[in-house]
């Protein structure tokens, strides 16, 4: 999706890199305009460049709602323009943070 996300395969907490501290505002208003609850954490609470936000994934939680979630954060990614990553498919199913799970992405 083009987005730099950490966090644990374990957690229901999904931390999404934004970067911007300038930005985490908006992206928090416009998440909220499309009824998508989530917390933006920006500088004291993390270094000031490190801002992000933090989606909470339940059992609650439909497949249908998950993508209408994910699709509306990708098209608030793109009108801030906050995607950053190049690392978009995934090559296995190891875990997200095993370096040889992606493929890179030439643009």
């Amino acid at each position: 999706m083009g987005f730099i996300i950490y966090g644990n395969e374990d957690s229901p907490v999904v931390p999404m890199m934004l970067y911007m501290p300038a930005k985490i505002g908006a992206f928090g208003r416009e998440m909220l305009r499309r009824n998508i609850g989530m917390v933006v954490v920006g500088f004291p609470a993390t270094p000031i460049i490190e801002s992000g936000a933090r989606f909470c994934i339940s059992a609650a939680h439909s497949k249908e709602l998950l993508d209408q979630a994910l699709s509306a954060i990708s098209e608030v990614g793109d009108l801030l323009q906050l995607k950053y990553s190049r690392r978009r498919t995934w090559l296995t199913g190891r875990r997200p943070f095993d370096n040889a799970v992606f493929k890179d992405i030439d643009d």
